[in-house]
This record gives structure tokens, sequence and C-alpha cells, in this order.
């Protein structure tokens, strides 16, 4: 959705094409004209207030979402280090958005899973500037708030990582020569380095236990609130078959966000003003059946938004690309300064040999001075229709 206020925009590749940035990014070129029909909206049919769209938009999930032009493709190995595709890529995989591809329904028992992770920052914050970062997870509420007490949290402390806990969280490069371990990383300003412990930046570990399998939660990190600004994850399940051979744990990833960042974020995409107080906003990454990043997809949300923005492709130092009309091969979008209450988020995508889809869709909530994280990964078990 892009009636905003301020406005910045916050498959098989033949070759790949430079952004504003100068970043190398795939571009498949323009999509075929498909009309205005959506495949694979598993979403209710009736809007309790349908949208008004732009010219150039789509009404998909009662949401508008500007028009796809070019085809859509899965992120590279090597561009990012996460959810991504190792070489040759595939293509954008849609089978859970169809019928025979439909994930199971969430069991009437679940089983409790152990859950065990690292907390990293997003961007430039430093891990070490303001002490410990809480880590909690909750039920859902029908109304998309979080459970009035927590089902599990932990305090994710700096000093508990260490080489035995965790796999390591890169498999190869330069980070793992300059940073060995698993609870390290290089810093985002480091671009060569000697194997010290001042080229690399510390992550907190957490683990908890009672997370019930095939069901969504709530996940909310927050620290010190002079460093930290609360983030609350939706669309987050946990599956037995996540577990790793020889584990007991499911291995899960978040993130902490510095109170540096949410003001320097929105004033890169021109609100220089920065998010105002009492509001909040929403970002994530749009993912395919594989949970693989996409680039070239459109994102839309159902509720006003100063800022929209898309980002630059570059991993360590995310930042918005004003340049960009659609998902970079980070797959990141942010919808910033929105009032509290419901939003939905939903993503389109022009895929070759399919036409424009609907990648998925997720109702959540936005929290005053706290950033909501939505990643879309297609269909997911509370999702099927008729269920």
């Amino acid at each position: 959705m892009r009636a905003t206020i301020t406005i910045a925009i916050f498959a098989v590749s033949l070759a790949p094409a430079c952004d504003g940035n100068g970043t190398a990014t795939p571009d498949a070129g323009d999509a075929a004209d498909v009309g205005s029909g959506v495949l694979y909206e598993t979403c209710p049919i009736e809007c309790p207030s349908p949208p008004r769209c732009g010219r150039d938009q789509i009404a998909t999930c009662c949401v508008c979402v500007d028009r796809p032009t070019r085809n859509a493709g899965r992120t590279e190995c090597g561009l990012m280090s996460e959810y991504c595709d190792e070489p040759p890529v595939d293509p954008v995989n849609v089978t859970c958005l169809k019928p025979e591809g439909w994930p199971e329904p969430p069991p009437d028992s679940p089983t409790l899973l152990d859950v065990r992770g690292i907390v990293d920052v997003y961007g430039t914050g430093n891990p070490e500037a303001g002490g410990d970062i809480t880590v909690e997870f909750f039920s859902v509420n029908a109304d998309q708030t979080p459970s009035a007490t927590p089902i599990a949290s932990a305090v994710a402390t700096l000093a508990a990582c260490n080489d035995g806990l965790l796999p390591p969280i890169r498999e190869d490069g330069l980070e793992a020569e300059c940073c060995p371990g698993s609870c390290r990383e290089l810093k985002p300003d480091v671009e060569a380095c000697t194997p010290t412990t001042g080229d690399c930046r510390r992550l907190w570990f957490y683990q908890v236990s009672g997370i019930p399998s095939s069901t969504p939660v709530i996940a909310r990190t927050s620290g010190n609130p002079v460093y930290w600004k609360a983030l609350y994850f939706y669309n987050v399940f946990f599956f037995e078959q996540d577990l790793q051979p020889g584990d007991e744990y499911i291995h899960y990833r978040l993130k902490a966000l510095s109170v540096d960042d949410w003001r320097a974020i929105p004033a890169t995409a021109g609100d220089f003003d920065g998010i105002a107080e009492g509001m909040g906003g929403v970002a994530g990454e749009i993912r395919d059946c594989d949970n693989i990043k996409v680039y070239n997809a459109e994102v839309g949300v159902d509720a006003r938004a100063t800022t929209f923005i898309y980002f630059n492709g570059e991993e360590e130092k995310p930042y918005p690309d004003m340049s960009r009309e659609s998902t970079n091969v980070d797959a990141l979008y942010a919808a910033m300064e929105m009032a509290p209450g419901p939003v939905r988020v939903t993503a389109l995508a022009q895929v070759r040999d399919e036409g424009i889809v609907n990648l998925g869709w997720w109702d959540a909530r936005i929290f005053p001075g706290a950033l909501t994280v939505v990643t879309i990964r297609g269909t997911r078990p509370t999702q099927v229709p008729g269920r």
C-alpha cells in the first residue's frame, strides 16, 4: 500500500542490474500483462471495509498492493547468507499456496518443544551498550494481541554464549575466519580484519521450553528502553520436523532493535521528524514456500503509514533505498509511523509461468513505541480455507 504521506520506496535472472546505490541486484525483466486476477488467495473473500485502490494497484486480501511489473526471483546465496538458494537458483516455489500443497492444521494436542537460539542486533546497534535482552513467547488472542502472560520467557545474556550451544551462524568466509564460534559475528563496518575480538561483536543467547508445535505464537524481545525498542514477531511457528537429528532443541534466531536505528531508519527515508510518540510500525521479509527470500515482490498493509520503504540489499547494513519499488535481494519491507491497532500484511509477485500470485498474508498488531515483525512465508497451518 502506497497511500502514504511520505513515500520512500522503504524467475530467473538473465543478468544483474544496479540499483540507485550501485548494489548488484537481479532483474528478471518486465512481466507479461496478465490482467488483474490474483492467484492463490487463501484470505477471507469478504472485506469489512472494501479498500479503494489506486489505478496501478490491485485489491488482494482486502489490501491495496502495487501491481508487480517484474518477474520475482529467489535470492542467491552469496548475495545473502540466510534464507537463500544455492546456485543454480530455482524458480519461486508456490506449492504451499495451492490446495494440494496446503499445510496440515495445528494438532488438537500439540507437542511442547524446547527452543534455543541467539538474539542478534538489527543493523549497527551495539549489543554491549544496554545490558541483557528479555525474550518472551506468547499465545495469540483472537484479536491478534499477545496473551496476558507469556507461555515461556528467558533473559538472553551475552555471557551465556559459548561454542558448544549452537551451530555456527556463518559456515564459511571472512566472518568465520575473524569470529570463530557460534555467538559472535563480524561488526557491520568491518570489511577486512584479523582474528581478534576487536573485529567481532557478541550475540545474546536464550533457551526456553514449553512452546506448542504447529501453533502460531508471538515472540517479543525487549531490554533497557534507553537503548532498545521492543520487537513483536508474528507468524512464528515451530514444527517437530524442525528438530535436527540428535538435537533436543529447535534453533531460532531473534533480533533486537536499538533506539538509534529506530530513529535513523525513518530519517534515512526522508522522515526527518522520526516516528511520533505513541506510534509504531511493521517490517519483515517476503519468502516463498521453501522459506527463501523473494525479490521483486510488492507488499501492502491495510493501515495508514507515514513512510513505506524497501531496502538496499546489504545484509550487514540494511537501510532504506528510495529507488526501490519492490523487495530487494534482502526481501525486506517496512511501514513506519502507524497508529496502534490491527494490521494485515500481504504480498504479490509476478511469478514466471504462473501469473500474479498472492505469496501470503498475516494479521498482526501495531504497538506504541515498538516494531512489529511480520515475515510472509506462504500459506500457514491456520490459514487453510474451511478450517
